[in-house]
């Protein structure tokens, strides 16, 4: 459990970096930090690497949405710093350097299985997109189809 929570808070200092990075102002740097320690905590409880990336992906989503509304921001401010950590960029790494020496297959074998994260991360991204865009319509008193 302390090796969870000291991963998370590493993606929450991570997440918060990276809004500064962003350009991220005042409040939005330690919400974008709670964002990513949250996503990184709850994916912290799998062992699935596709559960994991789904869940983070899920967590996040909610949780940018719900900060964005509360703090009256457009989401992509949440969403951009806090995907930095999830994104497969060591299994990207050894893709190239697998392309390099000239494995062909570990580097296909390596590029589905970061195509297939990626899916999942974007997955759960538009199932919240779609949840709370159907919400805001009837919210709204608009008809979804």
């Amino acid at each position: 459990m302390t090796g969870i929570f000291l991963k998370a808070l590493g993606a929450g200092i991570l997440c918060a970096m990276c809004s500064v990075r962003f350009n991220g102002h005042g409040k939005d740097i330690p919400v974008a930090g709670f964002i990513g320690f949250l996503a990184a905590f709850a994916m912290g409880f799998f062992e699935d690497l596709y559960l994991r990336a789904f869940v983070s992906g899920l967590v996040y989503s909610v949780t940018s949405e719900i900060m964005g509304r509360i703090l009256d921001k457009p989401v992509a401010v949440y969403y951009a710093p806090v995907l930095v950590p999830f994104v497969p960029g060591k299994l990207t790494f050894v893709m190239m350097g697998e392309f390099v020496t000239g494995d062909k297959l570990a580097a296909l074998d390596r590029l589905a299985e970061i195509l297939c994260i990626s899916g999942m991360i974007a997955l759960a991204i538009l199932i919240v997109e779609t949840v709370f865009r159907q919400f805001d319509e009837r919210k709204d008193g608009k008809t979804a189809l």
